[in-house]
């Protein structure tokens, strides 16, 4: 028989099962010795405890689980990784969460082997990342050298430092309610950060109750959140990292504010050169803390997201010349207001993603590779290309090239450097004068050129197949 629960009834569990888990505390004391001596007690989680983490670690572990009124109160934070989106990565340890362990100190020794060992991989993790940081170093703000004629008096640039202020507010407060919180973000910068979140290549798409949720998370004291931020640092959207790091982070602020001018003057003589020496817009830089992308541009709105970074200034300052590079595309952009059927669209489409990033990664890339990855990642993005040529013209799939198309963008995606090498030979062969000439005008005159700098260059190898040639030379 299948027992069905209303929505109502449903909540108001929910709502109860919250309520339970901010209760009473109780007072546990992890004494191996005792534990070893009581079959009852889970020996094998016990042993992790004592051998494999610091007798802080444990403590602090033991201390969040017995501060809840009873361990199954836990099961709820398996909600809480569906809701920031984490779940999928490191499911194996929530499906054990879900279970109900035992009452009482048996459940106390378990749930806090699960939650401390669920951390300790998640640090392990980030901590061997070599793209992004994990903690702040203490490191020095210092703008690399750069030619002054190269600035562009037309570009203005700035910095926006109120998304990234909101959020240390809301974040640092005592108690915000939801009310508050969104009160808070309605602001056009958290809009386009919403838009930008939404795209169809990201798995859990952010939404304003979402976004609100998980900042009510991060800056609440109830046992069970404060529980769930020490098992998943990087949880929330990566709120929980910001939580730990909020006295460094608003350091941070204060000295780019002290660095703002030389700043903009190195990112506007970066990007200059390969724009038309007509260019002219006015841009802000907006700041963020926000997983799933270490910097973004919508519309108006280009930003870097700090999270990533921390004090990593040799990164985050070419980062920004990124996309800033993006919203100079932008400012010069040439609409093509050219009708074509779905499917030819569809591919049009997927160029011009390319051409946007590719030229932004000439200019920096997302990740820095080794030559081996390098030209894995371009021999990848010609697979998928040629796919997507199958996909969208020769037989239209929508479904298929779209996610064909997410697979070479996503997460700095391989259409990111080929589209770098692509540049790369329009500028070798044809100048730089020639790439900032094209980039009002998209995609197919992007590849266009492309074609006509290998023709000149009489040996690079064209990296698309016959076929997307032969297409790209038919396009208007």
């Amino acid at each position: 028989m299948v027992i069905k629960m209303s929505t109502t009834f449903l909540f108001t569990l929910i709502l109860f099962s919250v309520s339970s888990a901010i209760g009473q505390a109780k007072t546990f004391q992890f004494d191996w010795e005792k534990i070893k001596a009581n079959p009852k007690l889970p020996q094998r989680e016990a042993q992790w405890l004592n051998d494999s983490i610091s007798v802080e670690e444990r403590n602090k572990a033991i201390e969040l689980v017995a501060a809840l009124s009873q361990p199954a109160s836990t099961q709820l934070m398996v909600g809480y990784a569906h809701l920031d989106g984490s779940y999928t990565n490191f499911k194996k340890y929530l499906d054990s969460l879900s279970i109900r362990p035992p009452d009482g100190d048996a459940g106390i020794i378990r749930v806090a082997y699960l939650v401390a060992k669920l951390r300790t991989r998640l640090l392990a993790k980030k901590n061997k990342n070599t793209m992004f940081r994990a903690a702040f170093k203490g490191e020095t703000l210092t703008v690399p050298n750069f030619n002054r004629n190269d600035i562009n008096p037309n570009i203005q640039l700035s910095f926006d430092f109120q998304p990234a202020r909101v959020l240390l507010d809301i974040i640092g407060s005592e108690k915000s309610s939801y009310k508050e919180i969104a009160k808070k973000i309605s602001l056009h910068q958290f809009d386009m950060l919403i838009r930008h979140h939404n795209q169809s290549f990201y798995e859990t798409p952010l939404t304003k109750e979402r976004l609100i949720t998980c900042l009510q998370i991060a800056n609440s004291k109830k046992p069970l959140d404060v529980l769930y931020r020490y098992m998943n640092p990087s949880g929330l959207l990566d709120f929980a990292d910001v939580k730990d790091n909020l006295a460094n982070y608003k350091k941070q602020l204060t000295d780019l504010k002290h660095n703002e001018q030389e700043i903009t003057n190195y990112i506007n003589a970066r990007i200059s050169p390969l724009l038309p020496t007509n260019t002219a817009f006015k841009r802000k830089i907006s700041f963020f803390y926000v997983n799933d992308a270490d910097g973004w541009q919508a519309e108006d709105v280009a930003a870097i997201d700090l999270n990533y970074y921390k004090d990593d200034y040799a990164t985050i300052l070419p980062t920004m010349v990124h996309e800033t590079y993006h919203t100079g595309q932008s400012a010069v952009e040439i609409k093509d207001t050219i009708k074509r059927k779905e499917n030819e669209q569809s591919l049009v489409d997927a160029m011009n993603y390319l051409f946007l990033e590719g030229t932004a990664s000439y200019v920096y890339p997302p990740a820095k590779k080794t030559q081996t990855e390098y030209e894995i990642a371009i021999a990848k993005a010609g697979k998928l290309l040629d796919s997507l040529y199958q996909y969208t013209i020769v037989k239209y799939n929508e479904e298929k090239a779209q996610t064909i198309a997410d697979d070479g963008i996503q997460g700095g995606g391989p259409f990111y450097y080929f589209g770098a090498e692509m540049t790369k030979t329009i500028v070798t062969n044809l100048g730089k004068e020639k790439l900032a000439s094209i980039i009002p005008h998209g995609g197919i005159t992007f590849f266009k050129t492309y074609l006509e700098a290998v023709e000149k260059s009489g040996s690079t190898k064209n990296l698309l197949s016959g076929e997307v040639t032969k297409f790209i030379n038919s396009l208007k």
